[in-house]
């Protein structure tokens, strides 16, 4: 079996889109191309989607200086800036009412550099327990850079959940549909990213697992290692492809390292 797994091909992240990627509409185009090619050889198509609120730790609106000025895009916030006070988060993050809590401390606490801050809960008048987001936040930041990968980097808002550039291309949707209607197959949706307070570039685990849903995503793994052939591509090279890829080839069988293709330009 052939699976292509699709990764953010998202109108956002091309030309137009807040966050567009160079050379996203070419990409696009070949994405499209190797669609319609191959369609009778593709036997299951996963699509992944960064979706976001705009209330997302690495949005501007989540954040604001002692003055109430937004952080622009692109600038990164340290662990150091959080404790300084030079960027204030937001106190009044909220869960949806389909997300029951936005901090599982079981969770929390089995992921690396875990254990649960003393001081990151508070307790409100009623004697409800609250969580300290300025706390949080030094958590969060301190854990990423900890990770030696990332800092907190603001980005524009992206990938808005019912808007236009949380879509997927015109083009590539349009050969995944003509996929469908062809092989009798059904693309496989995969949202990442909704949790307000950790980022998620990866498909199968967000940088910092919060809760059961930003945990490594095992089942989804375990279905895309039936495959014969894993044929990976989409925006961005640097961050969501790249990490998506890395993630499955870490838990790969090393047998088998010959299963998977990454697309590229």
């Amino acid at each position: 079996m052939t699976t292509l797994l699709l990764i953010d091909c998202q109108k956002d992240f091309h030309p137009g889109g807040s966050l567009a990627v160079p050379n996203a509409d070419q990409d696009a185009s070949r994405i499209t191309q190797f669609i319609r090619q191959n369609a009778t050889s593709i036997h299951r198509i996963v699509a992944t989607m960064d979706s976001h609120h705009p209330l997302h730790i690495a949005h501007p609106c989540f954040w604001s200086d002692g003055e109430g000025n937004r952080p622009s895009p692109f600038t990164v916030i340290s662990m150091e800036d959080v404790v300084s006070g030079k960027w204030i988060p937001r106190e009044d993050i909220k869960p949806s009412a389909l997300e029951d809590l936005l901090i599982d401390d079981e969770i929390l606490a089995k992921g690396e550099g875990g254990g649960i801050p003393s001081d990151l809960y508070s307790t409100d008048k009623n004697g409800n327990k609250q969580l300290n987001m300025k706390q949080w936040c030094i958590e969060y930041t301190r854990r990423l850079e900890a990770s030696g990968k990332f800092q907190l980097m603001i980005w524009p808002e992206h990938c808005l959940v019912g808007t236009e550039g949380h879509n997927y291309v015109t083009s590539i949707s349009d050969a995944m549909m003509e996929w469908s209607r062809k092989t009798g197959g059904s693309v496989e949706w995969v949202n990442k990213g909704q949790n307000l307070l950790t980022e998620n570039y990866s498909a199968l685990c967000a940088e910092v697992p919060v809760t059961k849903k930003t945990s490594f995503d095992y089942q989804l793994l375990e279905s895309l290692k039936t495959s014969e052939k894993l044929i990976m591509c989409g925006e961005a090279m640097s961050h969501c492809v790249n990490y998506t890829v890395r993630d499955i080839a870490d838990h790969w069988p090393k047998e088998e390292m010959g299963k998977l293709v990454v697309l590229k330009d």
